[in-house]
């Protein structure tokens, strides 16, 4: 559509109420954010920040979400969540803006290292959670509870809460998650879903029960995660 192109070019001027003024006719022309294709392309191109198609929510608020960050496909984002892949630099003589933000005219690059982070497919993120530099991945189907603190990485599935954030259960057994990532649901378009959609209405597990996962089993699973960790730097 022509009208989105020019809304797009426009949105080069780095003035915030005609920023504001192009989300909120993108917003109403194209849908709302869980379809608009051109308010993606915007994220991508100025805050350098990829967000999946049907995910809504807080990453659609600018300086919210740090660049080098990836969001997946059907994720619910709350009010208030930030992420932030950027940390003041403890060891340099200062730590204030001034001296590594080269939006402010007294370096010509940001002289502290961004953290590019995935977020996977189907996340829940809780009102005014926050993901620190040092997270990497937060896997498909986690859930962030509200407040949380998340200081690492977090398995696909888990529910995490608290300050620091720690695994207080998983979703499903772990067959079942296996199931999930295996399917890639979050692949297909809502209208594939469609004759598929009370598969989504309803407990998912047979049993209508989730796993109650035991205090060693989710140390183990930390452990685990730690060490891939640490392997990896």
């Amino acid at each position: 559509m022509w009208l989105s192109g020019l809304l797009y070019r426009l949105y080069a001027v780095k003035n915030r109420p005609i920023r504001n003024a192009i989300r909120g006719i993108l917003y109403r022309l194209e849908g709302g954010e869980m379809y608009s294709a051109t308010l993606r392309r915007i994220f991508k191109e100025y805050y350098e920040v990829e967000i999946g198609m049907y995910s809504h929510g807080g990453c659609f608020v600018p300086g919210s979400v740090g660049p080098g960050t990836t969001i997946g496909r059907y994720c619910s984002i709350a009010s208030g969540v930030r992420i932030l892949n950027r940390d003041h630099p403890m060891d340099f003589k200062s730590m204030h803006a001034f001296f590594f933000n080269p939006d402010l005219k007294y370096c010509h690059k940001y002289l502290t290292k961004q953290t590019p982070l995935k977020i996977g497919n189907d996340v829940w993120i809780g009102t005014r959670a926050i993901i620190l530099r040092n997270v990497t991945e937060i896997g498909d189907g986690a859930v962030i509870g509200a407040g949380a603190i998340i200081t690492k990485n977090v398995q696909p599935y888990a529910v995490v809460i608290g300050n620091p954030a720690r695994v207080v259960r998983y979703r499903f057994r772990q067959e079942t998650i296996n199931e999930l990532l295996a399917s890639r649901w979050w692949e297909q378009d809502i209208g594939e879903l469609k004759p598929y959609i009370d598969e989504f209405q309803r407990p998912y597990e047979r049993s209508g029960r989730r796993e109650e996962v035991s205090a060693e089993k989710v140390r183990g699973r930390d452990e685990q995660q730690d060490s891939a960790c640490l392997d990896g730097q």
